[in-house]
């Protein structure tokens, strides 16, 4: 269902990152992301397959495996919701490479997982309690010339011992980027995840300080 599915809904984005409205309720972005007004006539039936399946494999199990299933349902849909996230996010990446010139920069910033500083043996209350090191990657496109069809991909990792995600690190990470480039962009357009490391009142005023 995988395949099928990330098939399906790649083909409602235009070229420039648009939404498309689709009759198949399954497939619509726009009312996956709650704001489609259009009405909804056809259903997939391959995902009504999916949910179905649930349906019925709940009211053949006895009560003590209920909760387990419905554990594994709620997975599944969020890895379909991250699917769905993905094509969009990817979507939108595409259409932002087609605006880009000699004078723009797309920056793509993430928190990967923290390192572990000791050991591959860590225990797991460590693992999860944060411990380690953080790790912030930034992603760089540019492109020499405006007609020419080949990107320059520039990868930046910074490190620090200090745990926390927070607003200063990250501002502190792209400064350093921006900093070591001999041509500054004109103009940057930056692209994250929604964590609160990146939308927060903090992060805002900092970049508001920024010469544009």
């Amino acid at each position: 269902m995988k395949k099928d599915y990330v098939n399906e809904i790649k083909y409602n984005i235009d070229a420039n990152g648009q939404l498309r409205h689709d009759d198949y309720l399954d497939h619509c972005l726009i009312y996956a992301f709650g704001e489609c007004g259009e009405e909804h006539t056809l259903r997939c039936v391959n995902c009504l397959k999916f949910y179905n399946f649930f349906e019925k494999i709940i009211k053949l199990l006895p009560e003590d495996e209920l909760e387990k299933v419905r554990n594994y349902k709620e997975k599944l849909y969020y890895y379909l919701a991250h699917q769905t996230r993905k094509v969009y996010l990817n979507s939108q990446l595409n259409s932002n490479l087609l605006e880009l010139d000699k004078n723009g920069a797309i920056v793509i910033i993430d928190y990967k997982m923290r390192i572990l500083p000791k050991s591959a043996r860590e225990t797991k209350a460590e693992f999860f309690g944060k411990r380690g090191w953080t790790l912030h990657s930034v992603l760089m496109y540019t492109k020499s010339d405006d007609d020419d069809q080949n990107y320059k991909i520039t990868a930046y990792d910074h490190w620090s011992e200090d745990t926390k995600q927070d607003a200063w690190f990250t501002a502190s990470s792209l400064h350093a980027v921006f900093e070591t480039m001999s041509e500054k962009p004109k103009w940057v357009t930056i692209i994250s995840d929604n964590g609160p490391h990146y939308h927060n009142s903090e992060m805002m005023l900092i970049l508001s300080y920024w010469k544009g």
